[in-house]
């Protein structure tokens, strides 16, 4: 890890040997975040300019705030180009990879001593962000835990046909009732949305190692957790058996593995969703054309993945200084709540405003012109809570209510933040991936049967080295486990 450093800086002071215009300006850093869309809001740079009006006043930084997509945050860590802070996580510009790359700063000991507000704040959640024992990735808070949940047309269900659509049903089974319902009223249509992008968090309910293929069940009586290969973990073999008898029984459209979207046809009566208590963004009626009710079918997992879901790395190039500044920076964001919604929302007035109940609206200048994912320019949780409309109210309080269904009903990983090195078996881990992709499709989409091809993926697997993969990780683990003499989690959840 030392030696990507060493190499990193090199090719830094190469870089500005030759006139780098990236090199940043004194008292203002350079924050590169996520845009899904690949472009920044159209009122991206009058809103930076007022939260950088506060934040100079505040604690005498500001930022240049650039939104680029997943390709160009992936370019500027391959070519070593200066940033100051970098959005990152599981699943874009991951963190794991540039965190045992050394290209992340090891915040360890300046975040508790420069910013203990920072740090106090983020609590447990830093398990997400620690590599090796040591702290390189500032989580942001957000929906921490993966909940599950069903999204139903409640005009036909309850309305019509009289059945009751709880808040909460037990597993993904439960749902099943509505499907048949459904079906035998209409028999030509597909009750369950599907695509050949599968279930929305269809891997939550596990803890993915290498993606997944290989995992951790989340309850398991070992002392230690025990890593398995898909072909072992009962959890997502009934999934996949599931998704597959509801192909079978026309639940799913036969052509779902080829679907690109559904997004336009607004009949499916059944979709999935991934949110959190009290999230109000699937209720809006003028979205659907029907009423639509939701009811949580399992989690909340909480894992070491689950809380990536969303970070911020400071460039490992970066002075002490300036690394301190990031921080500083980081710590207004998370305990300033009007600084927070600027970057959030927009400027008040303009891009939204204050509802009596505390939440926020956004207004059609705002939805048009300045609307980033919130998880992008900072905490979620710290930022006021939105409303869908003045008639469709959110609950202000709702983030304080998520976090108190984590401590009373969260699923927590046993694996205390242990993350493998890939690079130990990378020409494996590569390998497996390859063959995994070839079915894939078929499996997330219940179009074949999942027991079927275990066979057929487990003997090529088997070929390619994944046993030795395997014994590899939960060597590794084991370590883990021996080093910090940690016991299973919810046995310390007052830590």
């Amino acid at each position: 890890m030392g030696r990507r450093v060493v190499l990193l800086l090199v090719l830094l002071l190469a870089l500005c040997a030759c006139g780098c215009s990236r090199w940043p300006k004194e008292g203002r850093l350079r924050w590169v975040t996520l845009s899904d869309s690949g472009n920044a809001p159209l009122d991206a740079q009058e809103v930076i300019a007022a939260a950088n009006e506060v934040s100079r006043e505040k604690i005498g930084l500001t930022v240049n705030l650039e939104f680029q997509p997943t390709e160009k945050l992936n370019l500027i860590m391959a070519s070593g180009e200066y940033y100051d802070m970098v959005f990152t996580s599981s699943w874009a510009n991951v963190f794991d990879k540039n965190a045992q790359g050394g290209m992340f700063y090891d915040i360890t000991d300046l975040v508790k001593t420069e910013t203990p507000d920072l740090y106090e704040s983020i609590g447990r959640y830093w398990e997400s962000g620690t590599v090796n024992g040591r702290i390189y990735g500032i989580p942001i808070l957000k929906d921490m835990g993966s909940e599950e949940l069903f999204r139903f047309n409640a005009d036909y269900f309850e309305e019509e046909k009289g059945m009751e659509i709880p808040e909460r049903m037990e597993g993904l089974g439960a749902v099943e009732p509505y499907l048949k319902v459904y079906k035998e009223d209409h028999p030509q249509k597909y009750p369950l949305d599907m695509s050949k992008a599968g279930m929305p968090g269809f891997l939550n309910c596990i803890e993915r190692v290498v993606d997944g293929i290989i995992v951790i069940p989340y309850q398991q009586e070992t002392e230690v957790p025990q890593v398995k290969a898909v072909w072992d973990c009962e959890e997502l073999m009934e999934r996949y058996r599931t998704l597959h008898r509801w192909y079978k029984a026309g639940y799913i459209h036969p052509d779902a593995a080829t679907i690109d979207s559904t997004v336009g046809d607004k009949s499916i009566p059944v979709r999935f969703g991934v949110a959190w208590k009290g999230y109000m963004g699937y209720s809006n009626p003028a979205d659907w054309g029907f009423q639509v009710k939701t009811s949580t079918f399992e989690g909340p997992f909480l894992s070491r993945q689950s809380g990536q879901g969303a970070m911020i790395g400071i460039c490992a190039a970066c002075s002490r200084e300036r690394a301190i500044e990031c921080l500083k920076y980081i710590e207004l964001l998370s305990c300033d709540q009007k600084f927070r919604d600027i970057l959030g929302y927009g400027i008040e007035g303009k891009h939204f405003e204050y509802l009596p109940n505390g939440t926020v609206l956004r207004t059609k200048t705002g939805s048009d012109r300045y609307a980033p994912r919130l998880y992008t320019t900072g905490s979620v949780v710290n930022a006021s809570v939105e409303s869908i409309s003045r008639e469709v109210l959110s609950d202000p309080d709702q983030w304080e209510k998520v976090f108190e269904e984590y401590e009373e009903k969260g699923i927590y990983s046993q694996t205390h933040g242990f993350a493998y090195d890939i690079t130990r078996k990378e020409d494996i881990v590569s390998a497996v991936r390859a063959i995994f992709s070839d079915y894939d499709t078929d499996l997330r989409t219940g179009t074949s049967d999942p027991d079927q091809i275990m066979v057929k993926m487990k003997k090529r697997m088997e070929a390619a080295g994944i046993d030795e993969l395997l014994s590899d990780i939960q060597g590794q683990l084991d370590e883990w486990f021996a080093e910090k003499g940690w016991e299973p989690h919810e046995e310390t959840e007052d830590e």
